[in-house]
């Protein structure tokens, strides 16, 4: 789901993939386009039409990194698989991060998955509240025990240090009603045990007992994990396409993701686009979108980066052939 380009294997050898996830990504966004204009929401239908249109790229060739320079995003995750997909990514760098600093200071810690649901039913924006109002108030039994221990009951959220979680929708396989769910990340001293959560779930929702508890199969390595909980937006275009227009208009501007805790704070930027690489110099690639053709390689520009007195400038320094309809293959530096 998420860009490998924010976690390391980044090189150019992965660009054949990821343009091959983002063409699926692109097309879908296409499919939607067209139903929202059917609609008649001309203006969003053009806004997921453009989306992902071209695409820029930046090889830093001397450290075989690339970057996403730049592009044209609508920003509607929750019906463009495209701009889910990169606001995935950004969340997923943004919290590994933030990670990496708090297991450094509290060693021992560990990522457990739980997940959370409530009972089918016909309102996705009722059930969706009432989950949220669940969670609310598992959240404030958790506060009011670390608060006052001695005066309020013990609940096995409070053994969460801290954690992150995101809600998702989609339909039940037997009741065909919608059934939403949170995934949530705790970190933990002490395993959270699933037999205690359930009933605690029970109550604060009056209708469901279903909770899972696991350990990450791999503490040293959680980024599978923490992949899950970001992907939420991207599970939407698994969606029939009338479905994810019904979740859109139902949780559009809702709060699907947010953090407690150890990981509260942690700043993910709205810019989709990759971090660059500065004073390096890269080979710039754009494509763009050719319907059944997929994403071709239409220009590339070979850019130097030079020292001046005042600090550093990037120059063009030579303007590679058009090309139409061709695979990118890995350019030499100069």
């Amino acid at each position: 789901m998420a860009d490998c380009s924010e976690l390391g294997t980044d090189g150019v050898a992965a660009l054949p993939t990821r343009l091959d996830r983002y063409g699926r990504a692109h097309q879908r966004a296409l499919h939607m386009s067209n139903y929202a204009r059917d609609r008649g929401e001309s203006k969003l239908a053009e806004k997921l039409h453009k989306c992902g249109h071209w695409l820029v790229f930046r090889h830093y060739y001397t450290v075989d990194k690339l970057r996403l320079h730049a592009a044209d995003f609508c920003k509607k995750h929750l019906l463009c698989p495209l701009c889910a997909i990169r606001r995935g990514a950004k969340y997923l760098k943004a919290y590994m991060d933030k990670l990496a600093v708090v297991l450094g200071e509290n060693p021992g810690l560990k990522a457990y998955m739980v997940t959370v649901t409530v009972v089918d039913g016909e309102d996705l924006g009722e059930r969706f509240k009432h989950l949220r109002n669940a969670m609310q108030a598992m959240t404030a039994a958790r506060r009011r025990h670390l608060s006052a221990p001695a005066r309020n009951r013990h609940v096995e959220f409070a053994k969460a240090l801290g954690g992150v979680h995101s809600i998702e929708a989609k339909r039940g396989k037997n009741s065909g009603l919608w059934h939403p769910h949170a995934h949530m990340i705790w970190l933990c001293h002490e395993e959270p045990d699933q037999a205690k959560l359930s009933q605690e779930w029970k109550d604060w929702t009056g209708d469901s007992f279903i909770v899972d508890v696991r350990p990450f199969h791999d503490q040293e390595d959680v980024v599978s994990g923490f992949m899950e909980v970001f992907k939420y937006a991207l599970k939407f275009s698994e969606l029939p396409l009338a479905d994810n227009w019904d979740a859109f208009e139902q949780l559009g501007g809702k709060r699907l993701v947010d953090a407690f805790g150890l990981l509260r704070g942690v700043e993910v930027p709205d810019e989709l686009t990759d971090e660059p690489l500065d004073d390096l110099p890269y080979i710039e690639l754009f494509y763009q979108w050719m319907n059944r053709a997929g994403y071709s390689l239409m220009k590339t520009t070979n850019a130097s980066t030079v020292k001046g007195e005042t600090g550093s400038r990037t120059r063009s320094a030579a303007e590679g052939e058009h090309r139409t309809g061709e695979d990118f293959r890995a350019q030499p530096g100069p």
